[in-house]
Parts: structure tokens; sequence; C-alpha cells
């Protein structure tokens, strides 16, 4: 599939009503719809705990916005969950609607979506990301536990694979972004842990979204090691270009091999920050031609696969600004697009 600068979002807004939250985002993106997170409805909707059902241990205090492992006593859960798993079973990961109210108020619209949608897009958190952040009640973080890093991550894949089948049931094209924000602490002093080891459960994220027929994006909102991610297994990777596009460039011939097998830029060119009250569309496409025109200028073809993206979720922002960040997503898929 080539993408010529449709435009779709990550998955946070600041809205509490599903039902709102989904009619501005069909108003929005005519062609890539995605289903919105709450997390200022309720802190279940956080990007972490909004997945974390069926974790074993799992601990989510609401009152005090904080999620943690109980690892005591959580061998037969961990047992359940791996014969859930080897089984096939992926109902057993169901997101609830306690945890998701849009993501099933989403499946309520898609039934009525206009003829315009080319896809429907949703997300699952990444597991390096949700490994780092989660701790046990020590404060030691998932990653360092070897067994409770793979539960997790298999966990988070048959999430996303349930996710893909009850889309699928009412849209036959979907994608899915792996959200790994995270992904910037990989190399650095502070973290420690083995790379190859991450970045394999990462790939098992990958491989179970794809072995369901949907497309696998990777999005990533921070400056990381881009070879890493570009040789991954993925149809699509988002970037914060709005903040990085030159860093990006610097891996011309990475992008270029990821470009030639098929694959499609997210450019996350919308800045999901108070920076969206001084940017319009019509700055925002001359930045983007401009970071472009550095992969043009290392010799990278013009005919690049691309979506328009906010650099992040803008689940953070006020109402306002979240409107503008759509809306100004719109407009410059419509500018481009001429």
């Amino acid at each position: 599939m080539i993408f010529k600068f449709d435009a779709t979002g990550i998955g946070s807004v600041p809205f509490k009503d599903p039902k709102s939250a989904c009619r501005l985002i069909f108003d929005n993106f005519a062609t890539i719809p995605f289903w919105p997170q709450l997390p200022k409805r309720s802190f279940l909707e956080n990007m972490y705990a909004q997945f974390s059902e069926h974790v074993p241990g799992i601990v989510i205090d609401e009152n005090n916005k904080s999620i943690h492992l109980d690892t005591t006593g959580v061998a037969e859960t961990i047992e359940e969950v791996y014969q859930n798993y080897l089984d096939g079973n992926v109902e057993f990961f169901r997101i609830s609607e306690k945890f998701a109210p849009g993501f099933y108020e989403f499946l309520e619209a898609l039934g009525k979506a206009p003829a315009s949608v080319k896809y429907v897009k949703g997300h699952i958190t990444g597991p390096i990301s949700y490994a780092l952040s989660v701790t046990d009640a020590n404060k030691k973080a998932v990653i360092y536990d070897r067994e409770l890093f793979e539960i997790v991550t298999k966990t988070l894949a048959m999430k996303a694979r349930w996710q893909i089948r009850k889309l699928k049931k009412l849209f036959p094209s979907v994608i899915i972004f792996v959200d790994e924000p995270y992904l910037v602490s990989i190399g650095s002093s502070f973290v420690n842990i083995n790379r190859e080891e991450a970045f394999g459960r990462l790939d098992e994220v990958i491989a179970a979204i794809k072995s369901e027929g949907a497309l696998a994006g990777i999005h990533c909102c921070g400056n990381t090691d881009w070879p890493l991610l570009l040789s991954r297994d993925i149809d699509i990777l988002n970037f914060d270009s709005y903040n990085f596009a030159k860093e990006f460039s610097l891996y011309a011939p990475d992008i270029k091999r990821f470009l030639e097998k098929g694959a499609t830029i997210a450019w996350g060119i919308v800045p999901s920050s108070e920076e969206i009250d001084k940017a319009s569309a019509k700055t925002l496409a001359k930045r983007l031609e401009a970071a472009m025109q550095m992969l043009y200028d290392k010799g990278i073809a013009k005919d690049i696969s691309s979506i328009i993206t906010s650099s992040c979720g803008v689940g953070t922002l006020e109402e306002a600004q979240a409107r503008k960040v759509l809306e100004t997503a719109r407009e410059l898929s419509a500018i481009l697009q001429k």
C-alpha cells in the first residue's frame, strides 16, 4: 500500500467523552481513523495501565495514579497466562470496556464509517517501554526480570491480536502502531539492558500483529538508534519529524533500504505541544518539505510512501490545543495531497 500523505493520530486525546472523541476523529481523519485513548477520563487509560489486564501480579492504584507488579505468589497466574497464550486463546487477553471505552465506541462508529476510510488504526504499548516503566514492589523495572519481561511481552502481543480481530470484523484493513517512547533510553548509561533480547521482544509483538494480517508500525517520539528500528520487520516507522528530522536524515542508507522494501514513513510533523499555538498547516508543509529534501539530497527517491501524524499523542494538551492538532493534521494532509 502506498500512502500519499494520509493523516492519522497517535492515540491519546484529552477528551473525556468517548462518543464526541470518536466523532472528532472521524471528522478529521477520513482515510485512517484511530481509536482514542482517554487518559484524562481515567488513570486506567494511562498507556501502561490500559494494557495491564491479565499481566500477572499487576497492581493498579487509581487514586494514587500508580502501577506496579506484586511478584509474590504469582506462579499460578503466570502459568494460566502461558497456557492461554499457548492455546491461542486470544479472548482471554481482551481489553475490557472499563479500560478502553474509546475502543468500544470506535467499533460502534466504525459500523457507520464513511466510504473514504482506507485503514483503521489501533495501538499497543511496546514491551520495551512497558517493561522499563512498570516496576516491581522494590522499584526494579520489569525489564530486568527475564521471566516477567517475557510474560509481559506475550500479554501485549495477544492484546494486539485480540484488537486486530475485533477491528477486522468490521473493517478488513488494519494498522497497529507499537508505541515505544522509551526507545530513546536504549544505549544510554542509565539503562543497562541486553539490546538483542529487548529488541527480540519488540520483534515478537510485531510478528504477532503481522500474523493477524495487519500492518505493523512503530511510534517513537524521541531521537533513538534509527538503524535498529529501520531494520525491524515493520511496515511503517512513525517518528517526531517536527524535532528530529535532521538527526533522522543522517541514516539515509538505512532509510533507503527501509523504503525499498515497500515501507512507509509516518511523519510526526504536527507538534503535540504548545508549539501548536503558533503553527499552521502552511508553515508545517514547508517544514516537512525541508525535512524530505534532506533525504532527496542524499539520493532517496521522491516517491516516499508517507503518512502525516502529530509528533506524539495529545492527551496532555488542553482540549482546544488538541483540536487544533487534529484539524491541522487534516489541513496539512490536504495541502500535501494537492
